[in-house]
């Protein structure tokens, strides 16, 4: 029993123990105070500037990224409204802050909490300056959004498939549905065909996708012809040319009811009448205005998105964005976002000859006049070549299909090139061709048939090609070693100089008679007069080939070899054409042992 107690007592020695050494470390830590370390102190406005910093004056694609326009548009934009006093910088906002919040805004349909974060600003400010700038650019509408002229659109002047035929048409119209956020109480006016609420929008666009009427707000269950009445009827609204067109309304063309549409109808199954034809056309013109739509919503995702203003401010927002659309269409129109929508709603653009050239004696005269930086084009020049094809040819040509292009005329070039190193195989300058006897012609086309077009046909272009994506081609013309000194080819000879020199051996030769004398000198001067001529001439790689492919008892491979040969070595080709033809079979004896040593 003793040594159980024993046992008992120390157990709760050491329990009492446990608890107070608990009790106490709970106390201390009670009594020492928790520090949490303080951020070092930010200068907020000088944080905002950096921010702003590092995306204006970065690489444009990523200012595209962030605020939906490159610097120069942006800053463009902002001195218009400065100089038309319609922003002004206050204590709390630079004018450079304002439109760069407003534009993050529409451009991503960010929170104003979340702009403030980026910004530094409270939610109050950045509100508040939303509406400021938002004012300020619907008062720009009347010089960015503008009704086209009655003139016929260079679109479709230059293209034979709409001229004469819709010489009067000036642009495309049609509606579409924007998301709204409406109280519940009215939402059943707002809810459509698609069962959700929207706004009708009802837009005209000319063919170069600028915004030339937009009328905002109309209830998603209204119909498009009731939204067309309004437009039509307001004081100032949308104004048609008088006595044009034809169909139910003066001033529109209406497609052919009952009759085929739309593009997909056409796939594999071409038009059967006048009438199909007519919608076929009337169709891909209409595509211009699903267009505009549909680079506006990518572009201002606050279109595409469920807005958190009150219904006024997302009308007046819809409005805004189309003039900012129409500002970016007047400065960048192939900006990275109508690229994008290039290569995935048009058709793939095709190359003609005539633009390909075009295209070359554009970019040749940017070569020359400096605009080719470390062997790359700047964008300006990209945009000389499209700007001069869809004047010249009526056509919507973009960056990426010059660019795409241009690599294509890249690899020809090398094409070209390699074929003029092979071994067999020589230029004729004057002919911009490369030529190759029967038989190595026939066994490179067997094995490279993609590369007939370069071979014994004149190359188009070749002189632009070689300034624009071309290096000058390696030559052995400066190579020397010990055993060429003074073996080079001859100069050409002064007949002046000959004869004077000549004449001085008359001091030196007085043994000789002065008639010796007069005939070595006449002998001379003719010697001299041949070597001139001589000098002077080109070789006719031409004449050379037919020349050595005429000798018989030779095989082709042979003679091709002695072609090359007297190719590299002008001098000898030379006097290789005017030999005769036993000095040229003892040419080829030699040249043939030369060869087998």
């Amino acid at each position: 029993m003793d040594s159980n107690s024993d046992d008992e007592t120390a157990m709760i020695i050491g329990a009492a123990t446990l608890a107070l050494a608990a009790g106490y470390a709970i106390l201390e830590a009670y009594r020492t105070p928790i520090v949490i370390p303080k951020p070092s102190h930010i200068n907020r406005d000088q944080a905002g500037e950096n921010y702003m910093d590092s995306i204006l004056y970065r690489n444009s694609s990523y200012c595209i990224d962030q605020i939906r326009m490159d610097q120069d548009t942006f800053f463009r934009l902002l001195n218009t409204l400065t100089v038309k006093g319609l922003l002004h910088p206050t204590i709390h906002m630079s004018l450079r802050e304002q439109l760069f919040m407003f534009l993050q805004i529409v451009g991503y349909n960010l929170r104003f909490r979340t702009v403030g974060g980026y910004l530094y600003r409270s939610t109050e400010t950045i509100s508040q300056h939303f509406s400021i700038v938002l004012d300020a650019i619907l008062k720009l509408y009347p010089e960015l959004v503008r009704l086209p002229n009655q003139s016929t659109p260079s679109e479709i002047l230059g293209n034979q498939r709409y001229y004469p035929w819709f010489a009067d048409c000036v642009g495309a119209i049609d509606g579409t549905h924007i998301l709204a956020a409406v109280p519940l109480e009215i939402q059943g006016r707002f809810c459509g065909r698609k069962g959700i609420p929207t706004q009708n929008v009802i837009a005209a666009i000319s063919f170069d996708l600028k915004f030339s009427y937009v009328l905002a707000g109309w209830e998603g269950s209204t119909h498009d012809s009731r939204v067309l009445e309004d437009a039509l009827s307001r004081p100032a609204g949308l104004q048609l040319p008088k006595d044009t067109g034809y169909g139910i309304r003066n001033g529109f063309i209406p497609p052919y009811i009952g009759v085929r549409y739309h593009l997909k109808e056409y796939d594999g199954n071409p038009p059967q009448n006048e009438k199909e034809l007519f919608n076929l056309c009337h169709s891909s013109l209409r595509t211009t205005i699903e267009r505009g739509f549909c680079i506006l919503k990518k572009r201002f995702r606050v279109v595409d998105n469920d807005p958190f203003w009150d219904f006024e401010t997302q009308v007046d927002v819809v409005l805004a964005c189309c003039i900012l659309h129409n500002h970016i269409m007047g400065i960048a129109p192939n900006d990275r976002f109508m690229q994008e929508m290039g290569r995935k709603g048009e058709k793939q653009f095709r190359w003609s000859k005539p633009m390909e050239h075009l295209m070359l004696e554009i970019l040749a005269e940017e070569v020359k006049l400096g605009n080719m930086p470390n062997n790359n084009f700047r964008p300006i020049s990209f945009t000389r070549v499209v700007d001069a094809i869809k004047e010249k040819f009526g056509t919507s040509c973009l960056l990426d299909h010059v660019e795409n292009h241009l690599r294509t005329v890249r690899a020809s070039w090398s094409t070209i090139v390699a074929i003029r190193g092979r071994s067999g195989f020589s230029w004729v300058e004057d002919l911009k061709m490369i030529i190759a006897s029967p038989s190595v012609y026939h066994d490179y086309i067997q094995k490279n048939p993609s590369h007939e077009k370069y071979i014994h046909k004149k190359i188009d272009f070749y002189d632009e090609m070689a300034l624009v994506v071309g290096k000058e081609m390696a030559t052995r013309s400066f190579g020397k070693t010990f055993a060429d000194i003074n073996l080079g080819d001859p100069q050409t000879v002064d007949v002046d100089d000959a004869v004077n020199n000549i004449t001085q051996l008359q001091h030196r030769k007085r043994k000789c008679s002065s008639d010796e004398i007069g005939k070595i000198s006449e002998k001379l001067r003719e010697v001299a007069i041949t070597l001139t001529k001589f000098s002077a001439s080109k070789l006719d790689v031409s004449s050379l080939y037919h020349e050595i492919m005429k000798i018989k008892g030779h095989d082709e491979e042979f003679l091709t070899s002695v072609f090359d040969h007297l190719v590299q070595n002008v001098m000898l080709g030379k006097s290789f054409i005017v030999k005769s033809d036993r000095l040229r079979l003892n040419f080829l004896e030699d040249f043939k042992k030369q060869r087998q040593t």
